[in-house]
């Protein structure tokens, strides 16, 4: 039976080179919160060449499922914390950051410390991915900063926490639709509208990809490659006349393949951090 009184934590240990696949599934298994870490109070060092990664999440049940999960490709154990002790345990990964020019990413609970000209976005991933800490995200938060002219419709497929919707609007674009297939995630992902005041501006559902009609000028899609490849025509028939498509969650060495099976659109930029890229493609106009 789970203890009012203390909150789990699951923490694994992978190899250097196993870590982002790692962190991913850690994610999309349900936790609210990773850290990587050395040698701690809270965790044993790991042995040379390994990474500690410790995953909070919200409930012991939820933990658990984790742990069964996780355990069949890494070493883990759950580990708990006292009540007390929870809430700033989980949000010491998270701290304020800046991505390109414009952008300052920070959570709620800190204070921005912000220059005139910054765009300050606040994000609370809670249990959705996209908190900027992982590469994936943070690579097209760049592109976003880079490409984001004004008055854009936006569609963001995979949406988490809404980071990259609600930026592309801080930015200036007039209006997006997010869809995640985790109804929890879109409820975050409204809620972090609501804190950034682009509320009126932003659809959040988890109506599927089919389900969505129009077009759009910009379509951001940061899902793993193997999902990628198999939606590849339904996120085609999306773009709007010279749109633009951002594609991430690729790995450097599946980008090739990845870019093969979006052909029908002109590459105009990749970029990369550590072994993540993320791809910016173009329809040309008819």
């Amino acid at each position: 039976m789970s203890d009012a009184r203390r909150h789990p934590f699951v923490t694994v240990r992978v190899r250097s080179d196993q870590l982002e696949f790692a962190q991913l599934t850690l994610w999309e298994l349900g936790a609210i919160g990773l850290e990587e870490r050395d040698e701690t109070t809270l965790v044993r060092g790991p042995a040379p060449g390994r990474v500690v990664v410790v995953a909070a999440f919200a409930d012991e049940t939820t933990a658990r499922h984790a742990l069964k999960e996780i355990r069949e490709e890494h070493e883990a154990e759950i580990i708990y914390l006292p009540h007390e002790d929870w809430a700033v345990e989980w949000r010491r990964g998270f701290s304020a950051q800046r991505i390109g020019r414009r952008l300052l990413l920070h959570p709620s609970w800190e204070k921005a410390q912000n220059e005139p000209d910054d765009v300050v976005l606040t994000i609370d991933p809670e249990n959705a991915f996209g908190s900027g800490d992982h590469e994936t995200t943070r690579l097209v938060l760049q592109l976003l900063d880079q490409h984001v002219t004004g008055d854009e419709r936006v569609l963001d497929v995979g949406c988490g926490s809404g980071v990259l919707s609600i930026a592309a609007l801080l930015l200036g674009a007039a209006a997006a639709v997010a869809v995640d297939i985790d109804e929890d995630a879109c409820v975050v992902a409204r809620r972090n509208a609501e804190l950034n005041g682009v509320a009126s501006r932003m659809d959040a559902s988890s109506r599927s990809l089919g389900e969505i009609d129009g077009a759009y000028d910009i379509v951001l899609a940061n899902i793993e490659t193997r999902v990628l490849l198999g939606m590849a025509d339904l996120l085609l028939a999306r773009i709007a006349p010279a749109g633009l498509l951002v594609l991430s969650g690729i790995l450097r060495v599946e980008r090739d393949e990845l870019l093969a099976a979006y052909a029908p659109l002109r590459p105009e930029e990749c970029v990369e951090e550590g072994e993540w890229c993320a791809c910016l493609l173009r329809l040309a106009e008819s």
